[in-house]
């Protein structure tokens, strides 16, 4: 019996340690190559995780030496370990905090709950919380005016209710929603990138902050668009309570995540495209709906910064689904003219997303 339970522990080890160089593969792998290791991608912290309990557990045998199945698969992941947690924030030195901008993206779920009651009990209005943090670079995704009959939704009214960032640039798609830019500094050119007509788009700005000038990019990738029934069987599946009627379902859930996959990887090389030419220090904000461990963040990234790893601390989750909120989909990269501080993303309910902000110094 012995003999058998330590076969099944140890072939339960090679298939975590398997999972976890996939998890970390699928960073440089087109999903329109292999679409499903992607998958994998998901979970790397809790494969991470897992290799390091049974590290653990191994030390407390006679078969230390198995420990060695982990130790490799810990060994190809920690490079990306960095990219789901941090240890240490920066904050800006005092004298830096005058050159300083501060920068904002925000996926608002099209404002469907801009007026929502806080852990804490204290109720919140999305419009106060973007006002009170000033940022000078507000980056918004799934933007949504006129969509409303209320009129505080009203594009003129949401402009007035963001009147310390008086410039903007918007490209509605589907009628209803769009990505828009509210910047303090002017805004000297704005162009399109993509749209799919859905909620999903990419525009960029081009700011004049003193006497620069900075493209900015706001992205919204391709959603993978789950409803709300899909959605509540994912926060059953973490609880580990579904049955057999919901296998169509899953399947169904895989089909529109391998999809939307494929039309990110293409989204991606239309920005890439994009971003090359451009003559300006380039900031890329927004929701990828992919993890930092994807093909979709590889190839954006590229030498770019992540805001999260130069200044952030913890985990920093930005999408939440029931109990699955581990997620950072949510971005700010930046070329390396730029340092930043002061990352956070406060968990306020305003939103399924949760922003993403820090401070920006010209080098």
């Amino acid at each position: 019996m012995k003999k058998f339970f330590r076969i099944i522990i140890v072939t339960l080890n090679i298939l975590t340690a398997v999972a976890l160089i996939l998890s970390c593969l699928c960073c440089f792998v087109n999903p329109k190559t292999i679409w499903w290791i992607g998958f994998f991608g998901l979970p790397y912290f809790y494969f991470f995780s897992a290799n390091i309990f049974f590290v653990i557990l191994w030390i407390f045998t006679h078969k230390k030496k198995l420990m060695v199945i982990s130790l490799i698969s810990i060994f190809i992941g920690w490079p990306f370990l960095g990219r789901n947690i941090q240890l240490s924030a920066k904050n800006i030195p005092a004298e830096e905090l005058d050159k300083s901008f501060k920068v904002i993206s925000f996926n608002v779920q099209g404002f469907e709950q801009r007026n929502t009651v806080q852990p804490d009990g204290k109720n919140l209005n999305l419009f106060d919380f973007l006002r009170e943090e000033n940022a000078d670079i507000i980056c918004l995704q799934e933007y949504g005016p006129n969509q409303w009959k209320k009129n505080d939704l009203k594009e003129d009214n949401i402009r007035k209710r963001l009147d310390n960032t008086p410039f903007y640039h918007s490209e509605v798609t589907m009628g209803h929603y769009s990505v828009a830019t509210f910047s303090k500094y002017p805004i000297i050119r704005k162009e399109l990138i993509y749209t799919d007509n859905t909620t999903n788009a990419c525009i960029c700005s081009d700011l004049l902050i003193e006497n620069d000038t900075v493209r900015v990019y706001n992205v919204h990738l391709k959603s993978v668009g789950f409803h709300d029934d899909e959605k509540h069987l994912l926060d059953n599946m973490v609880k580990k309570e579904y049955g057999k009627s919901d296998v169509r379902m899953v399947k169904s859930m895989i089909r529109q995540m391998s999809v939307s996959s494929f039309k990110r990887a293409k989204q991606v090389e239309i920005i890439l495209s994009h971003v090359a030419q451009s003559p300006y220090p380039v900031m890329i904000c927004g929701d990828f709906n992919d993890p930092p461990t994807s093909y979709s963040y590889q190839q954006v990234r590229g030498s770019r910064k992540d805001a999260f790893i130069e200044a952030g601390s913890g985990r920093s989750a930005t999408y939440h689904i029931g109990r699955i909120a581990s997620l950072r989909i949510d971005f700010i990269l930046y070329t390396d003219v730029f340092e930043a501080y002061n990352y956070e993303s406060p968990q306020v309910v305003l939103s399924d997303h949760f922003p993403v902000m820090c401070r920006m110094v010209r080098k």
